[in-house]
């Protein structure tokens, strides 16, 4: 149960870290079952720039068992309907694979304008959960966040201004494949590439809806930057709307991450023209139920 200080934490900095009280041998089954689903061919699989180390893995819960129990566990579950005061659903499962040496940056950015902008989600009334699966420190690529800036009006960086402001940083010359892959194939995201899926650039290093530095600054000014680190089956809770990234992986251990996110069965998807994949914003609208016994 959290105490009222713990959910004053979250609710003013924008996130809060919990032990998760799952068990060493649990912990190992979780890993066990990352490294099957790494090897599966699924579009939900997304390799690094180098097409054929692991980024990520979506949709976890709708492929395997394991996951679509972890997503039930009650320390989990019980923590994120308490924050959101009402029952929830899963709009999205993923791990985010940082390999030793391998991993790359993710751009500071915030979840929710993926979520309104691609899904329909109409209101930030949603949290993620992570479940750090190994120690995490700050020389493994750390989540880094500015707390306090899920209350800030952050510009959104639409495409329309966004392209415009992306020469710095990253390049958007179609010859350039020094970007995220989908998929098995390891095919480089380009705007010229029109085999690759709209849905594709929400999940490489040249993300979409990244913040440019000058919009970075004042928030930094302001609020400060924050490390996520902590051992393994720590959990953090945090909110759509703070501005986070990461930076590269430069030890020579891995830091895999398992997230959740919970939304308020209350804040149902709107349509959209496009939808993207049931992976990446699931439309089963159920509220979830406690797991009875162990993972």
């Amino acid at each position: 149960m959290l105490s009222s200080a713990q959910i004053n934490t979250y609710r003013s900095d924008g996130f809060l870290t919990l032990d998760s009280g799952i068990e060493t041998d649990d912990l190992d089954r979780i890993r066990e079952e990352v490294e099957r689903l790494e090897g599966m061919d699924h579009p939900g699989r997304v390799l690094e720039k180098d097409g054929s180390t692991v980024r990520g893995i979506h949709g976890c819960h709708q492929v395997s068992e394991l996951f679509s129990r972890l997503v039930r566990l009650p320390s989990i579950l019980s923590v994120a309907r308490r924050l959101m005061e009402d029952e929830v659903y899963v709009h999205q499962v993923k791990v985010n694979a940082k390999r030793a040496l391998e991993g790359d940056v993710w751009p500071w950015h915030q979840d929710y304008v993926f979520w309104e902008q691609k899904d329909g989600m109409q209101r930030p009334k949603a949290v993620n959960a992570a479940l750090f699966l190994d120690d995490v420190t700050e020389f493994n690529g750390p989540l880094l966040l500015i707390p306090g800036s899920h209350m800030e009006d952050v510009p959104k960086n639409l495409p329309e201004s966004n392209s415009a402001a992306a020469s710095g940083a990253f390049s958007d010359d179609p010859s350039d494949t020094s970007r995220g892959a989908a998929g098995k194939s390891g095919t480089a995201h380009s705007a010229a590439d029109s085999t690759e899926p709209d849905w594709a650039s929400n999940l490489s290093a040249d993300l979409d809806f990244r913040l440019r530095g000058d919009q970075l600054t004042p928030l930094v000014e302001k609020h400060g930057i924050r490390s996520a680190t902590g051992r393994a089956g720590d959990l953090l809770f945090f909110d759509p709307r703070i501005v986070h990234g990461s930076g590269t992986n430069m030890s020579p251990g891995d830091r895999t991450v398992a997230l959740i996110t919970y939304n308020s069965v209350a804040n149902q998807l709107a349509e959209v023209a496009a939808p993207r994949p049931e992976f990446l914003a699931a439309r089963d609208y159920r509220p979830l139920s406690p797991l009875a016994g162990r993972l």
